[in-house]
């Protein structure tokens, strides 16, 4: 009899598969257990003889879950088909709510199925149940069977009321799931309706549907297989071959009502295991959920600690000391900021009061800021002094904060300590860098200003000495050079890495460069105490280099490692050369101090020099890089510092002048510079060439379209049209020209200036330059 639970809204449904012995009652069962998932169906449960047939019955729980609000529950029994068995049978009925007659499709079997049925008859009748309105579904079991008789003739002798009947193969679960679909859903829908429950429903067919939906969806095919399949794993009791003929008459009780009680205490241990079961299940599902919640608190647990330790080494790391107090001033933690800031280990100022780290004369401000930061607030930045253990007072920011409990209640206070006087330092750098900076931007535009000067006076001291003939107007010519001299000397550096001339590739011999430059400084290594030693390779064969250049690039790489051997107590500088893949190498190592890594690699940038002698290695660079070549250092404290120059092995036949002077040649100035361009002109006429001077492009231009020149020596830097324009239009109108111009610049510096020189590779001279570098490019260029 159905069973109601208002307070968890669970219906509990009986059903009972009925028929004779060996129809296939129990493979029913076993095929559906098989199908059901876990969490839906229980453990088979089964009181079966020695042999394995069933005595008492069979119990298969299956849940069929929430259906409009209500959780539906099977309680699927078996009956046991022998003769000997009716009282068992008839005490399973009990209650019925639905009955399955599984009967045999054997023809042999058929008298067998229909006293099975009479007896579910009788049967149901002692139960009050009435066979006609229980219901009821009818199942063809053992179809491929070789004497299977035909379902008509089955459903002549056995389906008096018409009822939904299937054929099967229990053994493979062919007709199992839609035999037990179509008692549910009947046995279910008789229960709503009798108990009036489909009236709360709006669509009861509807319901019905989504029964047999959650089935379909949550059962699973049996695998196919020409052998029956294998009796699912449950829980069997046992007994000896038992009837009622068995017990011994004249006893005081009954034996029916004895085996009656027997068979209802087996069904009501069978319904108490399986509700065991079912907690036990459901013991363990909490089990597995308290031990998951176990090792996420383990998880939570570690990562507490990662989380304190990620934390405490935040604390330690950072650049600013952090420090907490209590409310009468004692210090608890100090960080490793506060160790370098303020020079205290840890073990030696915990404890101590942090009035040890204030001026005397500023003792009430940690009053104040303990009485402010107790209310809760936050005193952020203020500016003020702290002493460190050797007594040095610094400039110091500070911010203070209250540190809370649980309960929100202030229990200690910290102090984030900053040291101004680094960051004082650093803005003072960077305000030095700002006016390196300033100076950066001025420094072209000035320096070509000065070039522009300083150019006229080279070349009237050539025209001087080469037009002078009294010897003691020379003599007093000379000293007035030498002053000329001077200078050129002083700002030959800075010209060469601001604006540097076109290497003029000759052969030349590397040994001889490097000894002509030691030559030059070895008075003032001398005079500094150092001593220069020289390990010069043989064998080097000669290649073509710009000898006045490369050079002047040697002296002040000497010139930079004696400077720095002065500061050291080895004073020594190791020069040597080699051949190597292709290349000449040049080594210089001083004894001087390290040059830290961080300026490793800027120790050859402008930006970087910050004396003569730093400059010095800049230009260095310079050179080397325009006749395509390396230059680099390493760096060991205690060994010094070694420059490595690499220069290509550049083949350079020996350029031969122009036999005749360049008298004759039609010559092309152009400069807005005034004085300069005279003083071209004069040089230039004074060597028998036919001179046009143009102080503008623009005018250049027109002298271009009205006749033709030999050669053309032009300015870049212009107002108007600049000499890069000046060669666009000439590319455009006479490429032949284009090979035939000499650029004189002092703006080598600026990046246009310079991409379009490396670009073009025309020659071009750095001012100021002289004459005979002068002279020397427009022989070269014409011949």
């Amino acid at each position: 009899m159905v069973q109601f639970n208002t307070r968890a809204n669970e219906i509990l449904l009986k059903l009972v598969y009925y028929g004779p012995g060996l129809s296939g009652k129990t493979t029913n069962l076993q095929s559906l257990h098989a199908m059901c998932q876990e969490v839906q169906r229980g453990e088979l449960f089964s009181v079966n003889t020695q042999e394995d047939r069933t005595l008492f019955f069979d119990l298969l729980p299956i849940n069929l879950g929430y259906i409009y609000g209500n959780s539906i529950h099977l309680q699927i029994y078996t009956v046991p088909g022998q003769v000997q068995y009716d009282a068992s049978r008839r005490v399973v009925l009990g209650g019925a709510d639905g009955v399955v007659f599984v009967a045999d499709s054997s023809e042999a079997k058929m008298q067998e199925n229909v006293d099975s049925l009479s007896n579910l008859y009788h049967n149901l009748n002692a139960n009050r149940l009435n066979i006609k309105q229980i219901p009821f579904v009818l199942q063809y079991n053992k179809r491929d069977l070789p004497d299977a008789m035909p379902v008509g003739v089955m459903n002549r002798r056995l389906n008096f009321r018409s009822a939904p009947f299937f054929e099967s193969i229990a053994n493979r679960g062919t007709g199992v799931l839609d035999t037990f679909l179509a008692i549910t859903k009947e046995t279910v829908g008789t229960t709503f309706q009798k108990y009036h429950l489909d009236k709360k429903i709006k669509d009861f067919d509807e319901m019905l549907n989504l029964i047999e939906t959650n089935i379909r969806s949550s059962m699973r095919d049996l695998p196919p297989s020409e052998e029956p399949a294998a009796p699912p794993t449950g829980t069997v009791l046992r007994h000896s071959q038992v009837t009622v003929g068995d017990l011994v008459p004249g006893t005081v009780v009954d034996p029916q009502d004895l085996l009656e009680d027997a068979l209802k205490s087996n069904m009501e241990t069978a319904r108490l295991y399986t509700e065991l079961k079912q907690i036990k299940d459901v013991l363990e599902q909490k089990n597995q959920e308290l031990a998951v919640l176990a090792a996420q608190n383990e998880r939570s647990n570690q990562d507490n600690l990662k989380t304190r330790r990620y934390l405490e080494g935040l604390i330690q790391s950072v650049a600013e000391a952090i420090i907490s107090f209590s409310h009468d001033g004692r210090i608890l933690t100090w960080n490793t900021a506060a160790e370098q800031i303020f020079g205290y280990p840890r073990s030696e100022i915990v404890g101590h009061a942090f009035q040890k780290l204030i001026p005397g004369n500023r003792v009430g401000e940690l009053e104040q800021a303990i009485a402010q930061v107790s209310k809760g607030q936050i005193i952020r930045d203020v500016p003020t002094v702290r002493v460190r253990k050797n007594g040095e007072e610094f400039p110091a920011s500070i911010t203070y904060a209250p540190i809370r409990g649980s309960d929100d209640r202030v229990l200690a206070f910290s102090a984030l300590v900053r040291d101004m006087g680094e960051q004082r330092s650093l803005e003072r750098r960077l305000e030095h860098a700002e006016t390196s900076s300033s100076l950066a931007r001025i420094m072209p535009p000035l320096f070509n200003e000065l070039a522009n000067r300083l150019g006229p006076m080279l070349l009237q001291k050539g025209l001087l000495l080469e037009t002078t003939t009294d010897p003691e107007q020379q003599v007093r010519m000379s000293r007035l050079l030498q002053a000329v001299d001077a200078t050129q000397n002083l700002l030959r550096p800075l010209m060469m890495v601001l604006s540097p001339s076109s290497p003029r590739l000759e052969p030349c011999n590397v040994n001889t460069l490097v000894q002509e430059a030691a030559k030059r400084i070895e008075g003032e290594a001398a005079a500094a105490g150092v001593a220069m030693d020289f390990t010069l390779a043989a064998d080097l064969p000669e290649c073509g280099l710009d000898s006045d250049q490369v050079r002047e690039a040697l002296v002040n790489l000497f010139r930079s490692a004696v400077f720095a051997s002065v500061k050291s107590p080895v004073k020594r500088v190791r020069v040597g050369t080699r051949l190597a893949d292709n290349a000449i190498q040049i080594v210089s190592q001083d004894t001087g101090p390290a040059i830290p890594e961080p300026e490793n690699g800027r120790v050859f940038e402008l930006a970087a020099a910050i004396d003569v002698e730093s400059l010095g290695v800049c230009m260095a660079a310079t050179v080397v890089q325009a006749h395509g070549g390396r230059i680099s250092v390493r760096s060991q404290e205690g060994v010094g510092n070694a420059f490595l120059v690499e220069l290509p092995m550049t083949d350079a036949t020996e350029k031969k002048s122009v036999p005749a002077s360049l008298e004759g040649k039609k010559i092309l100035v152009v400069d807005d510079e005034a004085f300069l361009l005279e003083c071209l002109a004069d040089a230039l006429s004074a060597w028998g060439c036919n001179v046009t001077a143009c102080a503008l492009a623009t005018d250049a231009v027109l002298k271009l379209q009205a006749e033709s020149f030999d050669l053309i020596v032009s300015d870049i830097r212009m107002p108007g049209l600049s000499g890069i324009q000046l060669f666009d239009w000439i590319r455009d109108h006479q490429i032949a020209m284009t090979r035939k111009i000499i650029y004189t610049t002092g703006d080598s510096f600026d990046p246009e200036t310079r991409a379009f020189l490396e670009k073009s590779k025309l020659p071009h001279l750095g001012k100021p330059f002289d004459l005979k570098k002068l002279k020397q490019a427009m022989t070269d260029l014409l011949g």
